[in-house]
């Protein structure tokens, strides 16, 4: 069959901040993630280091991964890795039904994953000698002596086995999100329910998927909710990351009673480029284990006007070890605040204080990784919680502003934010200020020091590497 690819441009979204929420509850064990690159010619490159950046998100968020990325994703090798994943993703060549070539739907190859036939085929992806489609026949082990040689040949020994409830993510695969490929006539709406729903339908049963993504827009948003968002619905994550410019509609599965499908269609194209298959009501992870919980914590969730220079506390169950930088983490948006995080065992309390003040008015979430865990070695609940930090806070006594050498200015501003004065000066040796306020400015940006004396006097100054608060 002809090769496919789509070749549109990736608008990888923004990860959004984590809401707050209770305590969330993923499964026990730190989750799977697997990431699946298949051959795709010169485009393969690309969809690798599209695949490092799911890796890295998944990693930040405690998860377990595992890539197999062309020349060496095999069948075999890809069976393997799946084994037991709680989140599956593939890059690559997608061959859905119906397509432009033929009238008969053909189970072997179509609705699954298109993968290197050998390891020393590079990242070749023709069809018939280094690629092969591995369907959804495959997929469930269901291949019979009918079926394509080459699929008996490169694609047998299923079916995969992932864990129970996992959730499966296309991304960049031709037809898994509804749409036709680039340069073919655009897909109507029935096409396009129909491919969301063939390419869906034996992942969600019988291989036991919670539920389908297919986006043409990033993997990492989705990946990132998923782990760090439990007790949030299917639908509404999928709602949280439409792009701009694509509408939604909402339809009855066609092979699964009671589930739905979502197809997102931009109307630029117009193509279908990101979908939803399965209950939208259902969340991920449902499996809990006994383990340590957390008992309190501070800021509380969902909390504002906190101080931005906090002390991120959180008392558990029992004593626990794995808590550090990496499993107890503070981010604005998807930037990781760099903090330090102490842990005291005769008190099961650990406390996070971030190297330098936060942002005025801005908020932040915490995360705690399931890979913290008690002497049993049973894992903490994946919990996520969000505050806010106050628009201006006074300090008294008054601190120390540490100016490093360098010119730095100094600003007065009016009631709407206007700058009514400055003065600039510089500074040939280190030196020092006492401050008493710490503020966010109508109309501009970052955080500012309101100095009382010195030759900066009643003016603010912006904060800066180079200035230090003691």
């Amino acid at each position: 069959m002809p090769d496919r690819i789509r070749t549109a441009t990736i608008a990888l979204v923004t990860l959004a901040a984590a809401f707050a929420a209770p305590l969330a509850v993923h499964a026990a064990a730190a989750p799977k993630v697997v990431i699946i690159v298949g051959p795709t010619g010169s485009v393969t490159s690309s969809y690798r280091s599209q695949g490092d950046s799911i890796a890295a998100t998944a990693a930040a968020d405690g998860a377990t991964v595992v890539k197999v990325y062309s020349p060496n994703a095999t069948w075999a090798k890809v069976k393997a890795a799946v084994n037991g994943a709680n989140i599956v993703i593939y890059l690559g060549h997608g061959n859905g039904y119906p397509n432009p070539y033929t009238t008969t739907f053909y189970g072997d190859r179509t609705d699954g994953w298109g993968l290197n036939r050998t390891t020393t085929g590079g990242d070749g992806d023709n069809w018939s000698t280094t690629m092969v489609y591995c369907g959804e026949k495959a997929l469930t082990g269901t291949l019979t002596s009918t079926d394509g040689t080459a699929q008996r040949t490169y694609c047998a020994g299923g079916p995969i086995t992932p864990a129970p409830g996992w959730v499966m993510i296309y991304a960049n695969a031709c037809y898994a999100p509804g749409a036709s490929e680039p340069g073919t006539t655009a897909a109507t709406a029935t096409q396009a329910l129909q491919r969301v729903s063939y390419y869906s339908r034996k992942a969600l049963s019988p291989l036991g998927a919670s539920g389908y993504f297919a986006t043409d827009h990033g993997a990492s948003p989705l990946v990132h909710d998923l782990l760090t968002k439990a007790g949030t619905t299917y639908g509404a994550i999928y709602a949280a990351h439409v792009p701009t410019g694509v509408t939604v509609t909402d339809n009855a599965h066609l092979f699964i009673s009671g589930d739905r499908v979502k197809l997102g269609k931009r109307s630029t194209d117009p193509y279908y480029t990101y979908a939803f298959a399965g209950d939208p009501s259902r969340t991920f992870g449902m499996n809990v284990a006994s383990g340590p919980t957390v008992v309190s914590r501070s800021p509380a969730p969902s909390s504002t006007g906190q101080t931005m220079s906090p002390a991120v506390t959180v008392r558990f169950s029992e004593p626990v070890v794995g808590v550090g930088t990496g499993s107890m983490v503070l981010r604005q948006g998807s930037t990781v605040v760099s903090a330090t995080v102490t842990y005291t065992d005769s008190t099961a309390t650990a406390v996070l204080r971030p190297v330098r003040p936060l942002a005025p008015l801005a908020t932040y979430s915490m995360a705690l990784s399931s890979s913290i865990r008690d002497a049993a070695g049973n894992s903490l609940a994946w919990t996520t919680w969000s505050f806010k930090t106050a628009w201006s806070e006074t300090y008294s006594p008054n601190r120390t502003l540490s100016f490093a050498t360098g010119t730095y200015t100094g600003y007065r501003f009016g009631s709407t934010g206007a700058i009514t004065a400055k003065r600039s000066y510089t500074l040939t040796r280190s030196s020092s200020a006492p401050t008493s306020k710490r503020s966010a400015v109508t109309g501009q940006t970052g955080g500012w020091y309101y100095v009382t004396s010195g030759i900066w006097a009643g003016y603010w100054i912006r904060e800066a590497t180079s200035i230090t608060l003691s």
